[in-house]
């Protein structure tokens, strides 16, 4: 029992020193996005989301080999992101289409899927804004204006789904996935907005603020779903035992 002890407080300082190591590693690399200093974005960006697996695998006591990828998905999309050139960027968009369908995925295998009147009342306000943005974009985005479309329709699923469970039951564990999916439709806005203003430092560096806290929420959810998880496994064994 107390080698046991001693392996868990282990195990959770391990954690504690990697969540520490994201935030720092992603407070740096933010400051570098706002003064624009690339070598220190090349240092620092690869670093943020393996730290934030490395901490996930730490902590979980269900892992899920589908949230590894879509975090993968998510840093191959980042790096390509660093080059700012159309063809790359383009390239990560897909690469960041993949890791939405996978957290939607993730997702809607845990949770039961809202009745329609609360899914779509959800889904109505990222309509609108997905709309609005499409309009003041699409000549820049040209034939890209598709993919965008095709990431639209998964994110409005998502934001609709996130804020349909919200409205439903207003826990803390569907608060994180609301959160979360906010920070990541916003994070996307901005970095279209990115190509109609010319303080596009301070927005790319407002962006990675919201990546890093989009993340962060979904990783602290997918632990809720986990401890979830194991109350009713619990309440099911009292049942049969009964």
């Amino acid at each position: 029992m107390q080698n046991h002890n001693s392996n868990s407080w282990r195990k959770n300082k391990i954690a504690s020193v990697l969540l520490l190591a994201f935030f720092m590693v992603s407070f740096i690399e933010i400051i570098a996005e706002f003064y624009e200093d690339r070598l220190l974005i090349w240092i620092t960006k690869p670093l943020i989301l393996p730290a934030l697996l490395l901490y996930y695998l730490k902590r979980s006591k269900s892992i899920s080999p589908f949230f590894i990828l879509a975090l993968f998905a998510s840093w191959v999309a980042n790096m390509l992101f660093i080059q700012s050139t159309f063809q790359f960027i383009t390239l990560g968009v897909c690469f960041f289409l993949i890791y939405r369908i996978l957290v939607i995925y993730i997702i809607v295998n845990k949770v039961k899927m809202p009745t329609s009147v609360p899914l779509v009342l959800g889904a109505i306000p990222f309509i609108f804004i997905y709309a609005l943005v499409t309009v003041y974009t699409y000549n820049t985005l040209g034939d890209s204006v598709y993919l965008f479309l095709i990431q639209g329709v998964f994110t409005i699923f998502l934001g609709g789904f996130s804020l349909g469970n919200f409205i439903m039951v207003s826990n803390k564990t569907n608060s994180l996935l609301l959160v979360s999916t906010m920070c990541m439709t916003f994070n996307q806005f901005l970095f279209l907005l990115k190509f109609y203003y010319n303080d596009v430092n301070i927005l790319q560096a407002f962006a990675m603020v919201l990546f890093v806290f989009g993340q962060f929420l979904l990783t602290k959810y997918m632990f809720h779903t986990e401890k979830t998880k194991q109350r009713y496994e619990i309440i099911n064994n009292l049942k049969d035992t009964n």
